[in-house]
């Protein structure tokens, strides 16, 4: 998200993502100096493997909750739990073997929030709202009521599939959050993986859910 006065980046892309995010940059006029804040929806590393890097570049502000903030800080963050047969089994294969590739470099977050928070940000409302479920310090950041950035607190990358995460540390939790993505306006979520889809698919989704 991008305004006049003020720059945000939610997430930063796993290592090797500089050269696109240059890109985008660049198509929208801007430069890594123009990134006011990096908002980190979890500290996975498909999501914070640039981090240092983008931040050495920018000097952005980094944000995230306070439950990954030591996650980021090692530069390690453990693989979540399954949440269906092939997930699972992708799970125990990460955490024997997979753990090296699960490290990045660590960051020290400059805000470690524990609640919902609201920023200044010229020409728009955002708010940050815990989002647990996926991972313990899950986030989502909500822009004007209308468009929710979710990060792997939903997911949308098999078409016509639920958007219900592969992975998921809390399941009980992760619907309590869903349901509190539904109580706001949002009606279109940008998630971490896949690409965007409407408040109706997160409803069907969720009924669904709900009475398994």
């Amino acid at each position: 998200m991008s305004g006049r006065e003020y720059t945000l980046l939610i997430d930063a892309g796993n290592k090797g993502k500089i050269p696109h995010l240059e890109e985008v940059l660049k198509k929208a006029e801007l430069d890594f100096p123009d990134i006011d804040m990096i908002i980190i929806t979890h500290s996975h590393y498909k999501h914070v493997g640039a981090l240092a890097e983008i931040r050495e570049k920018s000097r952005a502000t980094v944000l995230a909750h306070r439950y990954e903030g030591d996650f980021l800080a090692r530069g390690c963050t453990p693989f979540p739990e399954g949440t269906m047969i092939c997930s699972k089994v992708i799970n125990r294969i990460g955490g024997l073997f997979l753990s090296e590739k699960a490290q990045y470099t660590p960051v020290n977050a400059d805000i470690l929030i524990d609640g919902e928070c609201e920023l200044v940000a010229p020409g728009y409302s955002v708010k940050i709202i815990p989002t647990p479920g996926h991972t313990a310090g899950s986030v989502c950041v909500i822009i004007n009521n209308e468009s929710a950035f979710v990060g792997d607190t939903l997911f949308n990358a098999i078409p016509g599939s639920s958007v219900y995460p592969p992975f998921a540390n809390d399941r009980k939790t992760l619907m309590e959050s869903w349901e509190r993505l539904l109580k706001t306006g949002c009606r279109i979520f940008y998630p971490g993986h896949g690409t965007a889809f409407s408040r109706g698919k997160l409803e069907r989704s969720f009924e669904k859910k709900r009475l398994e």
